[in-house]
């Protein structure tokens, strides 16, 4: 054999070797994909007005059910009250790519809920919540020599319907919250295959909390433990372990002054070996100047995988879907997720409830995302009132 066919054939080998050692480093999801946690940096969504203001710190500061759906101890109020919260994300790229937008969140409810007195000290709320929602726009296969495509726009938004019961005892307030969760999948993207594969999941997931106050300061805490499900999606069954979250936050007040300080931590690692453990730290400030409440923040969110990923496949040798699937790359990679937002917003107290607007900027660039957030809630009770809406100076 002489030198240059030998050179080719080393070559051949090596991309062979090296296609087999990517192959092993690389992911296979353990659940529908964009529910994976490395999609959280643009997925989900933070709830709660005030608290996305603030460094998004909520489970050491009392409110009405949009603050329940964060922690069910810091749920006060006998009044009945009707809150209403919508949330934007603008699109974004594809995570560390320049290109067109191509992820967005078209659906922007957020919350709407009510909460009340049900008995003495027993206080209840009921809501419908969507903490995640994501829609990519950018799966499209040419066929027929470019003549004609199939697009696909692959979806997943998480409905949750949340019923809380909180009380409390001194300074003690205790509270229970129950998730039933709908993860909603459309265009589910399977490797040799065109089909639209839809699915719904029911997941019933609980939450406890606490809230303790002591002198200045308040103290919360809720947990989150974690769920197995399985998920069916025609081509591929996962089963899906949902992660423990703990939650653990610290308010001091002063004068019109509130000092924040939170931390989360979420054990993706149960999920799958290649995912790392969340560990999210946040900060706030936020100051009342008559009705105005002003708030500023910081929140920082590591990422928890990057590397490269495989899509789930069907095995097919049907020779005209392998034809047109040769050209698509069989997965992708995903870089660092890291997250660092700036954050402010601001609420208005009106005679029987509040106009709140809250802001999530990105600053490390890695997926560049901001969220906005805007809510109103009032007292039913007013609705009665002659003075309701009147805006005092």
């Amino acid at each position: 054999m002489t030198t240059k066919p030998k050179i080719i054939l080393l070559a051949v080998m090596l991309s062979v070797c090296l296609g087999l050692f990517a192959q092993a480093d690389s992911l296979d999801f353990p659940a529908p994909q964009y529910m994976l946690p490395m999609y959280d940096h643009y997925s989900q969504n933070n709830l709660n007005a005030d608290a996305m203001g603030r460094g998004f710190t909520t489970t050491a500061v009392r409110g009405k059910v949009e603050s329940a759906v964060n922690n069910p101890a810091t749920l006060s109020g006998d009044k009945s009250f009707i809150y209403m919260e919508m949330v934007i994300k603008p699109p974004i790229e594809e995570i560390n790519r320049e290109g067109e937008m191509i992820y967005s969140a078209p659906v922007p409810f957020g919350i709407f809920g009510v909460n009340g007195k049900l008995y003495k000290g027993l206080l209840g709320a009921i809501s419908y919540n969507m903490p995640k929602s994501v829609v990519y726009d950018d799966f499209t296969v040419e066929t027929m020599q470019g003549a004609d495509s199939v697009v696909r726009y692959p979806t997943y938004y998480l409905h949750q319907f949340t019923t809380t019961l909180a009380g409390s005892v001194g300074n003690l307030s205790l509270g229970f919250n129950m998730h039933h969760q709908l993860h909603e999948f459309q265009d589910i993207t399977v490797y040799q295959t065109f089909d639209r594969v839809d699915r719904v999941f029911y997941v019933f997931r609980i939450q406890p909390g606490i809230l303790y106050k002591w002198k200045d300061f308040n103290f919360g805490a809720t947990f989150t433990p974690q769920t197995s499900t399985n998920m069916d999606i025609r081509y591929e069954d996962y089963n899906v372990t949902l992660p423990t979250k703990l939650n653990a936050g610290l308010t001091y007040g002063f004068g019109n002054n509130l000092l924040l300080a939170e931390a989360d931590w979420e054990q993706f690692s149960n999920m799958d070996d290649s995912f790392k453990d969340r560990f999210t730290l946040k900060a706030g400030y936020e100051k009342t100047v008559r009705r105005i409440t002003y708030r500023g923040g910081l929140m920082s969110m590591p990422g928890v995988y990057s590397g490269a990923y495989r899509l789930p496949v069907r095995e097919t040798q049907n020779p005209e879907e392998v034809l047109w699937w040769n050209v698509i790359p069989r997965g992708g990679y995903i870089e660092k997720t890291d997250q660092l937002y700036l954050t402010a917003g601001f609420s208005y107290n009106f005679n029987g409830g509040k106009l709140a607007f809250g802001a999530m900027r990105d600053v490390l660039g890695n997926v560049d995302t901001t969220h906005l957030s805007m809510a109103m809630g009032f007292n039913l009770e007013t609705l009665k009132g002659r003075k309701f809406l009147i805006f005092d100076k």
